[in-house]
């Protein structure tokens, strides 16, 4: 409590990204976005918290997504959800789980009325998983 998004340790920004990019997906959907995180980081030499929080990368962390205040008190006002978010980082975190994603870097939701141009359709654009609501890959 009292602490910015940005100064909150990796492992609340993990659950953070799991609560505001997918906390409506079952326990494989939100374990596919950590993995995301976890593919990026390593892609690049980085951080989970470093890649949740690169700018324009993951919504729920931009300025103008209304996630990002609610993030900072979803444990007590969606306990619930926030409980689901928790048990799949736990899990994740301590090296339980496998990349149902294959690898992915990138996700998008499968309804979007305009999908981002790097997703289906590019030259360049290897897809994975489809988990839940969500389209999973990678740009070659």
């Amino acid at each position: 409590p009292g602490v910015s998004i940005e100064d909150q340790p990796e492992a609340v920004v993990l659950r953070m990204a799991l609560w505001g990019e997918a906390r409506g997906e079952s326990a494989l959907g939100k374990l596919a976005v950590a993995w995301v995180l976890k593919n990026r980081a390593t892609k690049r030499g980085s951080s989970v918290k470093a890649e949740a929080l690169r700018p324009l990368q993951f919504s729920c962390f931009n300025e103008n997504d209304p996630n990002r205040v609610q993030m900072l008190t979803a444990w007590i006002e969606d306990a619930g959800s926030w409980r689901a978010c928790d048990a799949v980082a736990s899990l994740f975190e301590d090296g339980y789980t496998d990349d149902p994603t294959h690898g992915a870097t990138h996700y998008y939701v499968t309804d979007m009325p305009h999908p981002p141009v790097w997703g289906r359709g590019h030259k360049d654009w290897h897809e994975t998983a489809v988990i839940g609501a969500h389209v999973f890959g990678r740009a070659a």
